[in-house]
């Protein structure tokens, strides 16, 4: 067995599990603020999701372009779900705590991308002269 394989499973359970234990808690203990934040998270996440695939995997945008919308488009729904959980009034606000940490998360993952991209065209490259 893989660690991918198990990665995927577990990726998979959180997936299947999380909606099941926002029933369950809903049906035990009725609609309160832990199970509003913990059903607005999940949202933000199946969002964030649909936004790695819509900007990460699409070829028609380049690396740079896909990793600028794919922040902003994060930014946007950390922000927003920041502002429907009430951690402030003022959207500002939230903006100015979060932007910091967006930039220097996605700067590390940028680089680690171009990083790794140049590692595998040496390896390809490396392939093909063998030949």
């Amino acid at each position: 067995m893989k660690f991918r394989d198990l990665l995927a499973a577990a990726l998979t359970g959180i997936g299947i599990g999380i909606p099941i234990t926002l029933i369950c808690m809903i049906s035990i203990g009725g609609w309160n603020d832990i199970v509003k934040e913990f059903t607005v998270w999940t949202v933000a996440a199946a969002l964030f999701g649909l936004l790695s695939v819509i900007t990460l995997r699409n070829d028609k945008l380049n690396l740079i372009l896909g990793t600028v919308l794919h922040c902003l488009g994060c930014l946007g729904i950390t922000v927003g779900t920041c502002a429907i959980i009430g951690y402030s009034t003022d959207v500002f606000e939230i903006l100015i705590s979060v932007a910091p940490v967006f930039i220097v998360i996605y700067v590390a993952l940028y680089s680690l991308g171009v990083v790794s991209m140049k590692m595998n065209a040496k390896k390809a490259n490396e392939a093909l002269n063998k030949k």
